[in-house]
């Protein structure tokens, strides 16, 4: 499996971007359309998550700092994807710029 590793900064506080972040990965979202068998599940508390599908998995976590907060994304992909991590990275990173701004 290959690995991204996706790390933005947001100026919303950990909850709020938990919650936005969150949207991303609902059972309504876009990625859905990707892999219709994407199941996700939160940790409120722990302001994390995880997404799994077909083609990818994928560990989130939403840190807090005093002037804001940040998402850290990992995503496995399958190795037949490999050479399309670029793409991804940045398709996924402009969502949740997109997402937060």
């Amino acid at each position: 499996m290959a690995k991204l590793n996706i790390d933005v900064p947001s100026k919303w506080t950990a909850q709020d971007t938990f919650s936005k972040i969150k949207q991303l990965f609902d059972e309504t979202s876009d990625l859905k359309k990707f892999d219709p068998q994407m199941a996700c599940t939160f940790n409120d508390n722990k302001m994390c998550g995880s997404a799994k599908g077909s083609k990818f998995s994928a560990e989130l976590q939403v840190n807090g700092a005093a002037t804001g907060s940040a998402v850290s994304i990992v995503i496995e992909l399958p190795f037949l994807l490999s050479p399309l991590k670029g793409q991804i990275k940045s398709t996924v990173e402009k969502k949740i710029n997109a997402l937060l701004g």
